[in-house]
């Protein structure tokens, strides 16, 4: 015979774990402060003629980098000032400084060897579709 206050007890704690799932689901993370964090941003000075990068920085140190002709990959990134950060690509250890980032645009000089190079970057328009590219 099923015990009531047993099933009760169930009843509640899955009622509050699926509560609990909810809200942790739409609580926002402590570095969604951080306006670079959590955003998709294209280049908007691209090198090429090609569409730019794409950069995604995520709360828990992955960068997805993507571009509309290469494969995408995916690096560990970090804060190494309130000012600057640093990634992991193939091996090497690139450093950039944020020269400016609000919630729509981003700066970035990136040392590139003995170079410092800017890139600019405006938050990605959705939705967005890489056009067909020639072969």
């Amino acid at each position: 015979m099923p015990n009531p206050f047993r099933a009760a007890l169930l009843v509640l704690g899955l009622s509050l774990a699926g509560a609990g799932a909810a809200s942790a689901a739409t609580k926002p993370v402590a570095a969604a402060a951080d306006p670079l964090v959590g955003r998709v941003w294209v280049e908007t000075r691209p090198a090429s003629d090609l569409p730019g990068t794409m950069l995604v920085f995520l709360p828990d140190g992955t960068l997805l980098m993507d571009s509309c002709w290469e494969t995408y990959a995916l690096r560990k990134w970090s804060r190494t000032a309130p000012d600057a950060i640093a990634w992991d690509e193939d091996g090497a250890r690139l450093t950039a400084k944020v020269q400016s980032v609000s919630p729509t645009q981003l700066t970035l000089k990136v040392q590139a060897g003995k170079d410092v190079v800017e890139h600019r970057y405006s938050l990605a328009k959705v939705p967005y579709v890489c056009p067909d590219m020639k072969r």
